[in-house]
């Protein structure tokens, strides 16, 4: 029973992982659909501002990511937008 747990518990890892480094939104948001609808029924009704900030919060949020090209964008977006302090 344990295995099945940690295959599941990898395919999710693995899956959320393909998300976030194509750095698309769209994709991140099928991921959060399908694994985490709770904060799916969140994000829908916020802009896609606030979506993509939510995103690359959490590419940063990863240390498996970090020195990636998702990463560096995500840095770069945050910045860009001056996400300081006004959504986190």
């Amino acid at each position: 029973m344990a295995k099945k747990t940690a295959k599941k518990a990898a395919k999710f890892q693995q899956s959320m992982s393909e998300a976030l480094s194509n750095f698309d939104l769209k994709a991140f948001n099928d991921w959060v659909k399908k694994y985490n609808p709770p904060l799916w029924n969140n994000l829908k009704n916020h802009s896609e501002e606030v979506q993509m900030a939510t995103m690359c919060k959490t590419i940063c949020g990863r240390t498996d990511m970090l020195n990636t090209e998702a990463h560096k964008k995500a840095l770069k977006w945050l910045s860009e937008h001056d996400m300081k302090g006004r959504l986190f």
